[in-house]
């Protein structure tokens, strides 16, 4: 029977992670949609930064943002007693800059999606920009914000150069499966590598499989 933790370490990451984009990004997207202007591009394209950087260097960036040498991680550790270096914690942050642009994009790409004509005639109806926001917007989103929900849940699932440089690879408190398995095939044992590679593997098809599902309808308009 195989050591379960990592499983269980990735999967408590990855919800925790998932919550905290799917909430940060969808007010973000929800102020910057509808925006134009070079600020607007420059916003973007700092959120949009670590689709591009490779993984090691936005765990490098973290670690000294976050290292206790520095003012933020200085202030985190020795006055609110929040350390992110070598902890679970610094695994979840990791997920989340990851994971963030991909749920901000789907969110982005879903409010644009929607015609302005309905949005204009609610407000010369009366209706308020939140009443507005949550009553339309956010429904018809929602094939959006779920995929942008699957999407970043996968991506911190399946994180590792980031965490690997901020949480390490502590057995028992931060070892997430990505790093099970590059520790597990530097050990020479391949064979307990495969079950957590196989097990990505089902999870991966699985994600891309639902997203499929929910934009079946769309490919089929477009048609």
């Amino acid at each position: 029977m195989p050591e379960l933790t990592p499983f269980w370490i990735s999967l408590q990451v990855a919800v925790v992670s998932t919550v905290i984009v799917v909430i940060c990004a969808t007010l973000l997207a929800k102020v910057l949609y509808n925006k134009q202007g070079k600020l607007m591009k420059f916003c973007e394209s700092l959120v949009l930064l670590p689709i591009v950087l490779p993984p090691t260097v936005m765990g490098f960036l973290l670690l000294i943002v976050f290292s206790v040498n520095g003012p933020i991680g200085n202030f985190l550790t020795n006055v609110l007693g929040i350390k992110v270096v070598f902890t679970l914690t610094g695994a979840v942050i990791a997920s989340v800059i990851v994971s963030f642009p991909l749920m901000y994009q789907h969110a982005v790409q879903g409010f644009r999606s929607i015609d302005d004509k309905m949005l204009n005639t609610a407000r010369t109806m009366g209706a308020s920009e939140r009443k507005i926001f949550y009553r339309l917007i956010l429904p018809l989103s929602k094939r959006a914000l779920m995929s942008g929900t699957m999407m970043a849940f996968a991506r911190a699932i399946g994180e590792f150069g980031a965490t690997l440089m901020v949480a390490g690879y502590i057995p028992g408190k931060t070892n997430t499966l990505p790093l099970e398995i590059y520790f597990l095939v530097q050990q020479g044992r391949e064979n307990q590598a495969w079950l957590w590679v196989l097990v990505l593997v089902a999870f991966a098809v699985t994600v891309m499989g639902t997203m499929n599902m929910l934009n079946q309808d769309r490919y089929r308009e477009v048609k």
